[in-house]
């Protein structure tokens, strides 16, 4: 917990509601001062990353950080 903790760069962790080998995305990003967690809707633990939900979110938290 405390080595996560002083991850102080911008991170989103997405996981599927479906998945139940990753774990609660809420729980890590609370411990992470600059996390957003991100559920992603019916999707287990191999199919999250190609959602739509998750490469719109994903470009959304690059573009807000790159400040557009």
């Amino acid at each position: 917990r405390e080595d996560i903790a002083r991850v102080e760069i911008p991170t989103l962790i997405g996981v599927g509601t479906k998945d139940d080998i990753a774990g609660s995305p809420h729980k890590l990003a609370e411990l992470m001062p600059r996390a957003v967690a991100l559920d992603i809707p019916n999707r287990d633990h191999m199919l999250a990353v190609g959602d739509r939900v998750f490469k719109k979110a994903a470009l959304d938290f690059y573009s807000e950080l790159a400040g557009n």
